[in-house]
């Protein structure tokens, strides 16, 4: 048994999403059962003429599938400009308080990065002279370990926090980009 296109599917999708409608409620609609639909959506069945005839004043509902959405849907009133320039400075500041954040941790791993490139030299000059009393020795110890703890890369915390800060940054820029396009670029 041949398998029919999947043009009668996607219209059957199409249609119920874009009326917001489950299987059962098309059915009814249509007057067919639940699991007819369900069978011609799977493949198993084939969209008869009947069928196509009463979805017919639905389907001159559906814009063309190539064009995009309408930038408001019909019939959403215009947006509160006072809310949407309220979240707009939110944004701002969260934006520059993360950026903040993110240049701070940028910085401590630029620095971390320094001392660990300078620690070899660093130590081998502390080494290279011998002490001569028990408080050198103990000074050139303490001046070892306190190199190789400057020299630590940051902890995993920190690159994840990195990572999630530049996240945050690229989708409250992209946020304020989209509350810019929605009130006309005001206040932006």
């Amino acid at each position: 048994m041949p398998r029919r296109s999947r043009t009668a599917t996607n219209l059957l999708v199409r249609l119920r999403t874009w009326f917001g409608l489950d299987q059962e409620a098309l059915a009814l609609y249509l007057g067919a059962s639940p699991a007819l639909i369900r069978s011609i959506e799977t493949g198993r069945r084939t969209l008869t003429t009947n069928l196509l005839q009463a979805l017919l004043p639905l389907m001159q509902q559906l814009p063309p599938a190539d064009v995009p959405a309408a930038p408001l849907p019909p019939g959403m009133p215009a947006p509160e400009a006072a809310e949407l320039d309220f979240r707009r400075r939110v944004c701002q500041q969260q934006l520059a308080r993360f950026g903040r954040e993110l240049a701070a941790l940028e910085e401590r791993g630029r620095v971390a990065g320094h001392w660990a490139q300078a620690l070899p030299a660093l130590q081998q000059e502390a080494a290279a002279s011998a002490p001569a009393t028990a408080a050198e020795a103990e000074r050139q110890a303490w001046l070892s370990g306190w190199l190789t703890r400057q020299a630590r890369p940051l902890p995993p915390e920190a690159s994840t926090r990195w990572h999630l800060l530049r996240a945050r940054v690229a989708a409250l820029t992209a946020e304020l980009a989209t509350l810019a396009e929605a009130t006309g670029g005001a206040g932006a």
